[in-house]
């Protein structure tokens, strides 16, 4: 099969594409940097198609002639004078890319969402049957906004899945996402004791259920790819154990992290901090609602891997990329395990 894939030099997009590639699919590639996915996957994908998917002319160009379709791309960006560029670029983007495939007759077209998609802080939990989200900043209501535009498609009978990633960790990843970013600032030594948690998932096993979603014949659904929720005492608790560090751990009422993030939204343009705390970033962390798995495990065959191998190979891969020091890793260095 020839799959046309967006966003294939991402996190989730370069595992998604080994999978297939592994399993004897093809890859067309839709890029803005052609060096970049050259440096990437060198000879193994010969098709690079160079646009801009907010464009539908360089995208019906593009995928011509392919038999399925991932959309992964997205415009990230808290920036305030981003904002509009964002909404509308990702919004395009969906329509380009999805609609497109639809035109042009794909068998099976996959979208990759987040779980800003349907993320709503009143709900219990988060499964394949709730409605999009109430996301208030660009980026968030821009996914809400492709979420029902590719419910519509479905509702039309387009043959089109919909996935919704949690918070994706695990080896090899072409920059640095968000999780990372986290985690990092957990081995820094300290660590925010928060009401709630997170719910962690294998990049790689993300991209096994993209490929599963390729070659089984399933109805048109939605996906949730939840892997583990973890409280944040237990995270840091893992991580103390599996580093053989002491770890300070902060008590931190909610309220005080989400009104610091907001604090923080403010004051980006002059510090330019890099920081992983955003207020977006702490109404999830602080009231984090649970994915169900059951619906994936079920159609999809996927199991997902321990919470602690991907943690365990997490850390050891900023180690070896020098994102996190030798004492930061502590017994999973590369220097105490052999690797």
């Amino acid at each position: 099969m020839k799959v046309f894939v967006t966003g294939g030099t991402g996190f989730i997009g370069t595992h998604t594409c080994h999978a297939l590639l592994d399993a004897g699919h093809t890859i067309k590639l839709f890029v803005r940097n052609k060096e970049k996915a050259k440096r990437l996957f060198g000879s193994k994908i010969r098709s690079i198609a160079v646009g801009d998917i907010a464009s539908a002319s360089d995208v019906k160009k593009a995928i011509k002639g392919c038999d399925a379709a991932i959309h992964m791309a997205a415009m990230v960006s808290t920036s305030k004078d981003d904002a509009e560029k964002v909404y509308q670029t990702n919004l395009a983007a969906a329509e380009n890319v999805l609609g497109q495939a639809v035109e042009a007759g794909c068998k099976k077209i996959i979208h990759v969402s987040s779980v800003t998609a349907i993320y709503d802080p009143k709900a219990k939990t988060l499964n394949h049957l709730s409605p999009p989200g109430v996301a208030k900043n660009a980026y968030g209501r821009s996914k809400v906004e492709c979420e029902k535009y590719a419910r519509s498609l479905q509702d039309q009978g387009a043959p089109l899945h919909i996935t919704y990633p949690a918070s994706v960790i695990g080896p090899d990843d072409p920059g640095l996402t968000e999780p990372h970013e986290g985690l990092i600032a957990n081995l820094f030594g300290l660590g925010l004791d928060m009401p709630s948690g997170n719910q962690y998932v294998d990049v790689r096993d993300v991209a096994q259920a993209h490929l599963a979603l390729l070659t089984k014949r399933l109805e048109p659904g939605r996906y949730p790819l939840g892997g583990h929720f973890v409280t944040w005492k237990a995270l840091y608790a893992t991580l103390e154990r599996l580093t053989g560090r002491n770890l300070l751990m902060l008590p931190v009422p909610g309220f005080s992290m989400r009104l610091l993030g907001r604090t923080l939204d403010a004051l980006k343009p002059i510090l330019d901090s890099g920081t992983p705390i955003s207020h977006e970033a702490m109404v999830y962390a602080t009231n984090w609602v649970k994915l169900e798995n059951t619906k994936t495990e079920k159609d999809l065959g996927v199991t997902f891997r321990p919470f602690e191998q991907s943690l365990i190979e997490a850390v050891q891969w900023l180690e070896r990329e020098n994102y996190i020091t030798r004492d930061q890793a502590g017994l999973l260095s590369r220097h105490n395990t052999g690797d």
